[in-house]
């Protein structure tokens, strides 16, 4: 016997829940992809695209499910509208979002504050965006809710939920650390560099990478001051002993594109003053501050946050290593 159900629970897998935790929240959802940078306003969590369908509504307490964007500069953006306390309860994408996970797991690993991302398969993204409230339970267990699901999914009779038994999952994933890694991951290297390299690996977990590669060296591109979890970030890798293993460039050009907001002359002072402060932590955990002109090297562009754990650790996953 088949009945209709307006909710549905399942377990993700780790896989399916990168990040995870507990939120809940109204759902927002569009099909329309929003970016993050110039998208998204992070100090008051607002939508601030005047080409969007959801121009003027706020991202805060709501469960986003959405096709995000924004390059590099849109993780940062997150990342600060998640130490402002103006991001989403939580993040549903239909597919791996590094710009959206990267935020999220920075946030976990270094601020000590959690968002929760969900990578759901096209079936149940559609009924992510069908719902009208979405609950990630710990134990990685996600209750979709709403009228519209009457018509969208179809379960077995014999609870108040649609439910489907938790996964099993293999106790090694095939990821292979190398004993330096393994010590850095213990702590023998010290917080910083411990706290890079879980940020490092759970990155290049996402990816399906099976191993980290060593760096040479590392050019930091774009670290522009966007708000105060940029600096936190940093303040606290420097009071964490940090410091950088591979020759490490940060580029000293002063950028005001990545702004959400008008600006002013008053803010615009504030924020230079702020990205010199920025750059200037950077130099205590060893980097080399130079003018844009003067780099030549080829490189990947990588948030400025994921660069330096790169550069703390002298590891990084193979997409991200020339």
């Amino acid at each position: 016997m088949m009945r209709r159900l307006e909710s549905l629970a399942f377990h993700l897998s780790a896989t399916e829940c990168p990040v995870e935790g507990e939120g809940s929240g109204v759902v927002m959802a569009s099909a329309e992809p929003l970016s993050l940078c110039g998208g998204v306003e992070p100090q008051e969590g607002a939508v601030i695209d005047r080409q969007h369908p959801l121009f003027g509504e706020r991202i805060a307490g709501r469960a986003l499910v959405i096709p995000l964007g924004g390059g590099t500069a849109g993780s940062v953006m997150l990342l600060e509208a998640i130490h402002a306390g103006q991001a989403p309860a939580l993040i549903v994408l239909d597919r791996i979002d590094e710009v959206s996970v990267l935020a999220a797991i920075v946030a976990e690993e270094a601020l000590s504050l959690t968002v929760p991302v969900i990578v759901l398969d096209p079936a149940r993204f559609a009924l992510a965006q069908a719902a009208h409230l979405i609950t990630l339970h710990r134990g990685r267990q996600l209750v979709v809710s709403g009228p519209r699901l009457a018509g969208l999914a179809s379960v077995t009779a014999g609870g108040a939920l649609g439910h489907e038994p938790a996964p099993t999952t293999a106790a090694n994933d095939g990821f292979a650390l190398s004993p330096a890694d393994r010590r850095c991951l213990a702590g023998e290297t010290g917080p910083a560099a411990q706290v890079a390299m879980r940020i490092v690996v759970r990155l290049a977990r996402l990816q399906g990478a099976v191993e980290l590669l060593d760096v040479t060296r590392v050019h930091i591109d774009g670290c522009l001051y966007t708000g105060a979890a940029g600096l936190v970030f940093a303040e606290r890798l420097v009071e964490w002993g940090g410091h950088v293993c591979v020759p490490t460039a940060v580029e000293t050009r002063l950028d005001t594109t990545v702004s959400t907001v008008e600006t002013t002359s008053d803010s615009l002072a504030a924020s230079t003053e702020a990205t010199e402060r920025l750059i200037e932590l950077c130099r205590k955990l060893g980097a080399s501050p130079v003018a844009s002109a003067e780099t030549v090297l080829e490189r990947t562009p990588l948030p400025w946050p994921l660069a330096l754990c790169v550069a703390l650790t002298g590891r990084a996953p193979a997409p991200f290593v020339h």
